[in-house]
């Protein structure tokens, strides 16, 4: 857990992006934060990753994808959303950051995602997280608030 004066933004993380960015959306209002989403940041600064990829290689996309991803963990007070695969590979990045796992139950997800990948996903965001809000069914405005309450908890 970081320290509360080491604090510059809230990171959430969830295996359903888009219930995640509408939480983030509610989130930085209530608080009254800026918003940002890494991956569209990603996007962003590419603008043709797919030819990226093909004129400059993997490598380079790697190495502008995670210059991208640290300038998102230097944001300050801002709620930034991740998804999980970046999460996966730049969490250290986000040591400033209080870290909350937007927990949805495997069986509310609604992409598909089969037993043994949400179990590895699950996982590992476990362990990397400061703050994990469980929920199945909740609408967003509901799941703004258990955040709240878990940060006032710790905070």
């Amino acid at each position: 857990m970081n320290n509360k004066q080491d604090i510059i933004n809230i990171l959430l993380v969830s295996l359903d992006d888009k219930f995640a960015k509408n939480v983030s959306g509610m989130l930085a209002d209530n608080l009254d934060m800026f918003v940002a989403d890494c991956k569209e940041l990603i996007e962003y600064d590419l603008v043709d990753s797919k030819n990226v990829l093909k004129t400059c290689g993997l490598e380079y996309l790697k190495k502008r994808e995670k210059k991208v991803i640290k300038n998102c963990a230097s944001y300050e007070n801002t709620v930034l959303t991740i998804n999980i695969d970046l999460f996966k590979n730049y969490s250290d990045l986000f040591d400033r950051s209080l870290v909350v796992y937007l927990r949805k139950k495997r069986k509310a997800i609604s992409k598909v995602v089969n037993v043994i990948g949400y179990e590895n996903y699950d996982e590992f965001i476990k362990e990397n997280v400061d703050i994990i809000v469980d929920f199945d069914k909740s609408s967003a405005a509901m799941v703004v608030e258990m955040v709240l309450q878990k940060m006032k908890e710790i905070l």
